[in-house]
């Protein structure tokens, strides 16, 4: 397969899907099957044409022109690996929701198979078309309003319609900064390729320049969730779209807002030559994505809803990736040589946290999918002991919570140990860029502590047996494969980190015009023991997981031999429980008592009504005392 043939089968796929939703409309189990396939026949399709331009092939350039409308279409190196994601998580999802689906009313199913391919299409777009233009408004409208219907079909009428409409408003306002800034460049013609627009913005005044850089980073910022914009979509949208759905929007929908950051920061910036300040507009990022990342991440841990706790912490982790695309600028502009050596450094970092993030964050969302499929309860205030019932789910968890806590050996430790380590060198005659890194690793801890009570609450405590009532089994075979899925991707990303990045340097070799093209990528060396930043031959910093692996492993059979040696034996009695014989639902700990003084220090960052609204199947097995709580 050469040139864009694999562009143009997936779109085919796509279309088909569309196409059969309306023809077996009446007919939901052919329609969940043919939908599957053919989906998932079109993230194959488009992964092959990534896997050819990331592995040398030409990118693929094309001019789509019907009567006056003008459409340019570039699949470079950079577009290659979003495709690349997209294709992975879409795949994972589309079989997830095959499972996940089953239970649903036919009627919905029709609806949800006939709009998911168009949003998949729309996804497509924003990371193919070249231009803010005609091209560019037909893929993000396809995408806003597609995603619009997908969230609105994700709970009942009467919860689902504000959160809908909420995010499809956001969407269009974000839409209309975006293509309005093009507006700025002297002679710009509707239609203009991106390029072009950076090359007119090169004659244009410093003040023309600003505003629509600015305009550009407020319209993909809120695309991607920059606070305070993020706060007032992501949480509805996510916790309300279906965990298939929601594991797309926080897994790739966010990324093609980092996607037009970058193309805007790191590509179109070096055609506008002179007029684009890096050092002004890194710090705009850095202090953006600083922000973001720590109130996103405080206030995840506020949750009870664990799908909204998941939604805040994905404005948290997206914060990281500003965070690391502001350093990079920052170290860029910097007097120091040492510094512009690792602006690459943590440009990669960013990039490689982008895969992270897209590949755990879906994980955890189907995890999320598979807890409301198996209790019918998004409250973690319900769940509990999992583990027994759950073991597969629960192993997939704690995994995935291991990984975007960051922790040693893992996909997220490599990712935020590029950012923030590349940060903190570079940033050693810089005070904000070391005030920022200090804040960044302070964050990691919080996110540790979030998932320790998301996987401790629902998985590892006890009884969501008495708490919801019924019997709880582990979820089927179809809902189990794509997490194991993703979760083989998220090792290797963590084991293998610097295919990662040899993969991240070929899709920039294969972009053209980035900004970061003239800087010393060899600081940044791997091989296989792991990662190695590196200065005239010295090692700064090094990260290797199998040697951090082995440390821990050491460190737990140390612990254990030191428990042992004093020869005490081990006796099992009944926990006291301050008088209580039987441990039940009024004396376990409830999640609004964990780090309830964490809480209150920084209640002044918001999402403090931590309330859990539960569809009706799930009120009605409730207690009365539980329906009191719950609603």
């Amino acid at each position: 397969m050469t040139g864009a043939e694999g562009f143009w089968l997936s779109l085919i796929s796509l279309g088909l899907s569309f196409l059969m939703a309306i023809v077996l409309r009446k007919k939901a189990g052919l329609l969940r099957t043919g939908g599957t396939l053919l989906v998932s026949l079109s993230c194959l399709f488009l992964a092959w044409q990534s896997v050819i331009i990331l592995g040398g092939g030409q990118p693929v350039e094309l001019e789509i022109k019907t009567g006056v409308f003008h459409l340019p279409v570039l699949i470079d190196g950079l577009s290659a690996l979003f495709l690349l994601l997209l294709s992975v998580l879409t795949l994972a999802s589309a079989m997830f929701a095959y499972g996940y689906f089953e239970r649903m009313p036919a009627e919905r199913i029709r609806k949800i198979y006939l709009v998911f391919p168009v949003f998949i299409f729309g996804l497509i777009g924003l990371l193919t078309v070249d231009d803010l233009g005609p091209g560019f408004a037909l893929a993000w409208q396809m995408m806003a309003v597609s995603s619009y219907f997908l969230v609105r079909w994700g709970r009942d009428e009467k919860l689902s319609t504000r959160p809908a409409l909420t995010y499809l408003g956001f969407m269009e306002l974000a839409w209309l900064l975006v293509a309005g800034s093009a507006f700025l460049a002297p002679g710009y013609h509707f239609g203009d390729s991106l390029a072009v627009i950076g090359e007119k913005l090169n004659g244009s005044s410093p003040a023309a320049a600003a505003v629509f850089f600015g305009l550009l980073l407020l319209g993909f910022g809120l695309k991607t969730g920059v606070f305070p914009l993020g706060q007032l979509w992501i949480p509805g949208a996510y916790s309300t779209a279906s965990p298939p759905v929601s594991a797309l929007l926080a897994g790739i929908l966010e990324k093609t807002g980092v996607f037009g950051l970058i193309r805007v920061f790191f590509f179109v910036a070096r055609e506008a030559g002179t007029v684009f300040e890096a050092r002004l507009w890194g710090r705009a990022l850095l202090v953006a994505g600083t922000l973001t990342l720590f109130i996103g991440t405080v206030q995840a841990i506020k949750q009870s809803d664990y799908l909204k706790l998941l939604a805040y912490s994905s404005i948290g982790q997206v914060g990281y990736i500003l965070f690391a695309l502001g350093s990079s600028l920052v170290a860029l502009a910097s007097d120091s040589m040492p510094a512009r050596s690792l602006a690459t450094v943590i440009f990669i970092g960013a990039i490689y946290h982008s895969l992270n993030h897209g590949v755990f964050k879906s994980l955890l969302f189907l995890t999320g999918g598979s807890l409301l499929y198996a209790t019918g309860s998004r409250d973690l205030n319900r769940l509990g002991g999992l583990l027994a019932a759950m073991p597969v789910t629960g192993i997939l968890a704690a995994l995935a919570s291991y990984s975007i806590a960051g922790m040693p050996a893992s996909s997220g430790f490599t990712s935020k140990w590029l950012m923030i380590s590349g940060n903190f060198l570079a940033g050693r005659s810089d005070l904000l860029l070391t005030f920022s890194g200090i804040v960044a690793l302070f964050t990691a801890a919080f996110t540790l502590a979030c998932y320790v009570k998301f996987f401790g609450l629902a998985f590892t405590s006890a009884g969501a047996g008495w708490k919801l009532k019924k019997e709880i089994r582990e979820v089927p075979s179809s809902l189990l494969v794509p997490k194991v899925f993703l979760m083989l991707i998220c090792l290797s990303q963590a084991f293998w980190p610097q295919f990662y990045v040899k993969l991240i340097n070929r899709s920039l070799l294969a972009a053209q015009d980035f900004l970061l093209a003239g800087s010393a990528v060899e600081a940044l060396q791997g091989d296989r023991s792991g990662l190695k930043i590196v200065k005239n031959s010295g090692v700064l910093a090094a990260a290797s997981p199998l040697l951090m692996l082995l440390l821990i492993l050491a460190l737990v059979l140390l612990a254990r031999w030191l428990r042992q040696a004093g020869g005490s034996g081990q006796v099992r009695v009944p926990a006291w429980l301050c008088g209580y014989q039987e441990l039940n639902q009024d004396n376990v700990y409830a999640d609004r008592n964990m780090f309830s003084d964490l809480k209150k220090f920084f209640r002044w960052t918001g999402a403090n009504d931590n309330r859990v609204v539960e569809d009706d199947e799930s009120i009605d097995r409730a207690s009365p005392e539980e329906k009191e709580v719950i609603t």
